[in-house]
């Protein structure tokens, strides 16, 4: 939109006649909030947000957002829900009215970069930085409603084409907003918000499947799917916060409806709700499906543990088999080469009359060594407790004669 050495500039998009709407930019300043139109989204760039020594603050006044909001803790918060009500003059409880309500949220999505092979959808790319490979939008949400039909929304850190995809969506209604409800402006921000989370969603499923297809056997592949690992961890956490902070919303509206000057029906106030519930309906469901990329993740690495445990295995077949190839030719030449074997002074080949004595030790030498073996594959944990209770029976003797010891008659304690 801008350029850090441009003026700050903002972007209004405001309703023209019937279901149209009117977009346009103008010079923006913290001092000039009074001329901007009674219904409106704004949309501000991050690098335009004025920072929070005094000129943040002043631009949540005019929303009437509490102070708190404008410091570095919220502003790095994955996610959150708060509201502020003003009723008319004092009175009996039950006749008070909303005069004037301000909202204030927050979600956030991560988009990874498009993969080139075959993605599941064609939209735009959000990624700038391709060497990085993602791109968090950290948005956040300001509204402010006055009585009987003021109703302005701040945006703040959006993706570049939500104007233009809002004003699609609001231009598609079968009915004009009706400005009398304080969360007139609300559904058709979240349906938005809805579509880049399940955008998000399915880029980071793309590189799952292409990891799926590619199924490499080395080590190589850690590297890959820690990264994907790490975005679907991160768009799961945030579909979590997202959930929590429309039905949040969605309770405040349930309220606030029934507290307003003017009656907006029956009808008007159960589809609001309806279609509310619906939205988190839809986040739900992305959630699952962002769940589901992290245990195809986790499949896939657990094939590759596979994999290379099979590599492995086949190293070690081949070394056993190179072992029993040399096995007889060295076991024939360590028998030659003993002492029970000479060449006499006319180059004749003798043989020891003790040559007995050879198989007589090594024959029951190598079955008792197989019966040893048995025995420990059968029993090797009785066995390791037996060599545990040898090992630890002298320290008991030895701890039990110094208690007795300590507890000599008439001999001072240690202090």
């Amino acid at each position: 939109m801008s350029s850090k050495s441009a003026r700050p500039r903002i972007l209004v998009l405001e309703p023209s006649t019937g279901n149209k709407w009117h977009d346009s930019e103008r010079d923006f300043s913290v001092d000039n909030l009074a001329g901007l139109p009674k219904q409106c989204y704004l949309f501000l760039d991050l690098q335009d947000y004025p920072p929070p020594d005094g000129r943040r603050q002043k631009l949540l006044a005019h929303f009437n957002v509490p102070e708190f909001v404008a410091n570095r803790t919220c502003f790095e918060l994955n996610g959150y829900f708060g509201s502020k009500a003003n009723y008319d003059s004092p009175g009996p409880e039950a006749s008070k009215h909303v005069t004037r309500y301000t909202t204030w949220f927050r979600c956030l999505v991560k988009m990874v970069k498009k993969v080139d092979d075959g993605p599941h959808e064609n939209g735009a790319e959000y990624v700038t930085n391709m060497k990085k490979g993602y791109k968090w939008f950290e948005m956040s949400f300001f509204t402010r409603w006055e009585y009987p039909n003021t109703c302005q929304v701040l945006c703040v850190d959006t993706p570049p084409d939500m104007r233009s995809e809002l004003q699609k969506l609001l231009e598609t209604q079968d009915q004009p907003l009706d400005f009398r409800d304080p969360f007139a402006m609300h559904p058709c921000l979240v349906d938005q918000l809805i579509v880049y989370t399940d955008v998000a969603v399915w880029r980071v499923r793309d590189p799952v499947r292409l990891l799926e297809k590619t199924r490499m056997r080395t080590g190589a592949i850690f590297g890959p799917i820690h990264e994907v690992s790490r975005h679907a961890i991160h768009t799961s956490e945030i579909l979590e916060a997202a959930i929590d902070t429309i039905t949040e919303m969605k309770q405040r509206q349930e309220a606030v409806q029934q507290r307003l000057h003017v009656d907006l029906g029956e009808t008007y106030r159960e589809q609001a709700k309806d279609y509310a519930q619906f939205q988190i309906s839809a986040l739900k469901n992305l959630k699952l499906r962002s769940d589901s990329n992290e245990e195809r993740l986790k499949n896939e690495i657990d094939l590759a543990f596979n994999n290379m445990a099979r590599q492995d295995n086949s190293v070690m077949k081949s070394i056993a088999l190179l072992t029993m190839i040399f096995l007889p030719a060295t076991f024939i030449s360590a028998i030659f080469s003993t002492s029970f074997f000479n060449y006499g002074e006319d180059g004749s080949w003798l043989v020891s009359d003790k040559l007995w004595i050879y198989w007589a030790t090594t024959i029951p030498a190598t079955i008792a060594t197989v019966v040893l073996w048995q025995n420990w594959l059968a029993n090797g944990d009785a066995i390791k407790k037996f060599l545990d209770w040898m090992v630890g029976w002298p320290k008991a003797q030895w701890a039990k004669l110094e208690k007795a010891k300590s507890h000599v008659p008439g001999k001072a304690a240690h202090v």
